[in-house]
């Protein structure tokens, strides 16, 4: 019994389709059980709750280390100025007809 057979058995459940399916199609909790210590998986709840615990931390942890610090915050520049060597006009619409005229006759 230990937390790293409950580690062990939670990457078998999300990497082994067949196995996911044979554990969630199980006719009772008892056949649930001794299917798991079949596999030769052996844990107790408390060691079940520890193990998703450690998983759920180090899961954090992992997502924390991807984050920016306020440092890195604070020295990132945000935008885009784009310049052109020209004004750029809009062309002139008229409705009536719907036809756009390059700006010439401003």
């Amino acid at each position: 019994m230990s937390v790293e057979s409950a580690k062990a058995f939670y990457e078998r459940l999300m990497t082994d389709e067949e196995f996911r399916n044979q554990h969630r199609n199980a006719a009772s909790d008892e056949a649930r059980r001794s299917m798991v210590l079949d596999a030769g998986y052996d844990f107790t709840p408390e060691e079940w709750d520890a193990a998703m615990l450690q998983l759920a931390e180090a899961a954090e942890s992992e997502l924390n280390a991807n984050e920016l610090s306020e440092a890195d915050l604070a020295s990132v520049s945000g935008g885009v100025l784009m310049r052109f060597p020209f004004p750029i006009k809009p062309p002139i619409v008229f409705p009536m007809y719907g036809i756009g005229l390059p700006n010439t006759l401003s």
